[in-house]
């Protein structure tokens, strides 16, 4: 190297120079110690507190070489010997509590032990050194072997720690990495370019004081929310975001946590007690078995979706800080961490990929006995919790003790009714068996006496079975006697009397031969009958039907979601849209609410084809059912800013109909009518009763102003299938199936349903239905 280079690095190792390579290093250390200590003092994150003491250490090691050269200086002790050494081993000793640092933010007794230890052997390598250039304190430090020792052990350490770095990467790891980077250069050019001159490291001074101000923005790797006052304008266009509700939901939610007796029910009223007071995008409750060895959430509420969460039950290592809180009765704040054991934990539990800021605070009894906690996290509005939040958490916390010891003791008393129950149930059983073994020996009690009188029985007719055995071997020895003569007859008998064998042996063929035939005929018949069985096991129409309506019923589900969500976003409950991410979302829900109807059509037009929905006739007022009509298509009306026109009678009678049906055929022709008619148009509702020959009609009739149908097109209008097979139709807004719909209704309740055009202004559809009275109102009218 040329000499600027050698005077530059010999600068920084002899007065003044090393005065100002110390008074920069101290004061890096002292603004970032002071930075740490205000952050912990504002948000008490075991984060900043660990944060303090790293920055503490470092500290004192600066300040106590720079008081070591300082007497080194004034000559009171020989800098040949100590002061090298000692300077390689506050470099080394400083790199491993900055990877420390840097590397794991939280706590970890892992990386806690390493760090002693290897320092420990570092004073212990120092200590050895020291002792060993005792034998020759002239000789220049730099390029000794002792010097390069030093140097690898060094590049070693800070290896290591890049590495650690790229794979946690916690919260601003790109500074620590810059650091470590910047010492190992300045390690490797003393290595290779410093030879033996000097005693000082220069190189690595150079590098180190550019590194360490990097030290400032340790302290800012974590969020905090600084206490500042702010002067309101009276014309302030954004509002203060709430911190805490003020909603009506919050009241209500606090009385039927006060009311509630219910012991499974305490844990979900006081997790969306909390979640709705806190404005907390997740809130759980929390409680620790009685051998510590596993922690139970019996319940959480998720106040952005307004829906309870299933309870669980972890390990107390998943989530360690929050653990130890919880058994020590100790409030607890972390932030969004991504070396964090809890964060990670949690993240595991809630499948999400980062639950946001942490609060818990202890449940604590007026005894300061800890009987759970809750558990508030924010991985939607990433909101930081600040003192004030814990405090008043702390405040709830302590009223919901009272009602947590209320459900625990009624609870207590529900086991112990239970297990009464159980002993009973028990003792009734107990009861029941010997019952059944009493009956099992009077059963058997009963056959002994029936068998001893069977055998009386027996005995009273051996003599009468004596009798009759003789009297049949009296009847045998005569029959005997008989066959006798009877044979010696036939013996005298001419031989053309004698019986002809051939003869009964060919009707005895022919018998055989026609069994035989009937035994055939007889497995054919099986055999059809069978091939018939298999012909009727093929499937039918209905229960593909019902297949299909099973499907789109299961369709129903996702598409709620979908429409739930956009329904969220829309309302801005998790953040702010923009005009054409609004815009955008709005499609979404006008898409998915109209595959939600296409699947109502499916449903519905399915269960009437297979015969699956049976209408019910009922008396229907005709009033209510335009009314609900009219509100389930005032928002497809209201979009195109149409004029609606009622033309109804005074006074409509109720009518014996189906009403479901009825509300269908009307909700489809007004769909229609809305679809077909252009913006600002005008569609018209009208209702009239006719007598016909004594049979009372009413017809109902809805108008457009979408243009009208071409008359060749109007023979097809209620043709399911129209669009697939031809061109669309002027003057019709429905798909095909609503319009088929509509007139299969209408007809299954023995109506008719036409449609009539004017070119150029717009369609009437008609519908005619008879009416047919209930027996009361019939009645009354003849009456």
């Amino acid at each position: 190297m040329g000499t600027y280079f050698w005077e530059t690095f010999n600068f920084l190792t002899v007065p003044p120079g090393n005065l100002v390579y110390h008074l920069v290093l101290v004061f890096s250390i002292g603004g970032a110690l002071q930075g740490a200590f205000m952050h912990w003092r504002i948000s008490e994150f075991p984060q900043a507190r660990r944060t303090v003491v790293g920055l503490s250490i470092l500290l004192l090691l600066q300040i106590g070489l720079f008081l070591v050269s300082g007497l080194i200086w004034q000559g009171v002790v020989d800098s040949n010997v100590l002061l090298p050494i000692l300077d390689r081993t506050v470099m080394l000793v400083s790199s491993i509590w900055l990877i420390w640092l840097w590397a794991f933010p939280e706590p970890s007794r892992p990386s806690d032990a390493a760090s002693i230890l290897l320092t420990l052997f570092t004073v212990a390598g120092a200590a050895l050194n020291i002792v060993e250039r005792q034998g020759s304190p002239t000789a220049p430090f730099n390029g000794s072997p002792a010097d390069v020792i030093w140097q690898v052990f060094s590049l070693g350490v800070l290896a290591i720690g890049l590495v650690i770095l790229l794979v946690r990467r916690p919260n601003g790891w790109g500074n620590g990495f810059a650091f470590l980077c910047l010492g190992f250069i300045g390690h490797l050019l003393h290595v290779l370019f410093n030879g033996a001159q000097g005693d000082y490291a220069g190189t690595s001074r150079l590098t180190y004081l550019m590194a360490y101000p990097l030290l400032l923005t340790l302290p800012q790797r974590f969020p905090v929310q600084t206490r500042t006052v702010t002067v309101r304008q009276v014309n302030a266009e954004m509002p203060e975001r709430r911190r805490y509700s003020t909603d009506p939901k919050t009241f209500h939610s606090l009385l039927s946590l006060a009311g509630e007796v219910n012991t499974d029910k305490v844990s979900q009223a006081i997790t969306r007690a909390v979640a709705q007071t806190m404005l907390a995008d997740l809130c759980f409750l929390l409680f620790l078995t009685d051998d510590r060895s596993q922690i139970i959430i019996p319940s959480g509420y998720d106040l952005i979706r307004e829906e309870k969460l299933d309870g669980a039950s972890i390990l107390p290592n998943t989530i360690p800080m929050v653990a130890s809180a919880l058994q020590r009765g100790r409030a607890l704040r972390l932030p969004a961490s991504s070396t964090s054991g809890d964060v990670r934990g949690l993240s595991d539990l809630l499948g999400l990929s980062n639950p946001g800021h942490l609060l818990f605070v202890p449940i604590l009894t007026a005894e300061r006995q800890s009987l759970g906690g809750l558990l508030l996290l924010s991985p939607y509005s990433n909101r930081l919790w600040s003192a004030e939040d814990q405090s008043f958490l702390a405040n709830i916390s302590g009223a919901l003790a009272p009602i947590i010891q209320r459900s625990q003791q009624l609870a207590t008393l529900e086991d112990k009714s239970l297990q009464a129950a159980q002993e009973i149930e028990e003792e009734r059983a107990k009861a029941a068996e010997l019952q059944k073994k009493n009956q099992e020996l009077a059963r058997q009690l009963e056959e002994a006496l029936k068998q001893v009188e069977k055998y009386q029985e027996t005995a009273e007719n051996l003599a009468a079975m004596t009798t009759l055995q003789n009297e049949a071997q009296r009847i045998i020895a005569q029959l005997q006697a008989e066959n006798e003569e009877l044979r010696k007859a036939a013996q005298g008998l001419p031989a053309t009397k004698a019986p002809d064998a051939s003869y009964i042996e060919r009707e005895l063929r022919l018998t055989l031969e026609e069994v035989a035939r009937l035994q055939n005929q007889l497995a054919e018949a099986n055999i059809k009958i069978l091939e018939l069985e298999k012909q009727k096991g093929s499937p039918r129409a209905s229960e593909q039907a019902e297949i299909i309506a099973s499907i789109s019923q299961e369709l129903r589900q996702p598409m709620s979601s979908i429409i739930g969500y956009t329904d969220l976003l829309l309302g801005e409950s998790v953040g702010i849209l923009g005009a054409l991410q609004r815009k955008f979302v709005e499609r979404i829900k006008a898409s998915t609410e109209r595959i939600r109807s296409l699947i109502d059509d499916l449903i519905q037009i399915t269960t009437i084809e297979s015969g699956l929905s049976e209408l019910k006739p009922e008396a229907v007022d005709l009033n209510l059912v335009i009314d609900n009509a009219v509100a389930y298509t005032s928002s497809q009306i209201r979009e195109k800013n149409i004029t609606m026109h009622l033309d109804l009678p005074k006074s409509i009678a109720p009518i014996q109909a189906d009403r479901e049906a009825l509300q269908q055929i009307l909700i489809h022709l007004l769909q229609n009518a809305g679809a077909a008619t252009p913006m600002e148009g005008t569609i018209t509702l009208r209702v009239q009763t006719r007598n016909d020959g004594g049979q009372e009609y009413v017809m109902i009739q809805v108008s457009d102003t979408g243009g009208g149908i071409p008359a060749e097109d109007l023979p097809r209008v209620f043709s399911r299938l129209y669009r697939a097979d031809n061109v669309l139709i002027q003057g019709i807004g429905d798909t095909g199936v609503g319009l088929s719909i509509a007139k299969t209704l209408t007809e299954a309740q023995h109506g008719r349903i036409w449609v009539e055009s004017e070119p150029g202004v717009g369609a009437t559809f008609s519908v005619l239905l008879p009416v047919s009275r209930p027996a009361a109102s019939v009645s009354a009218q003849e009456a």
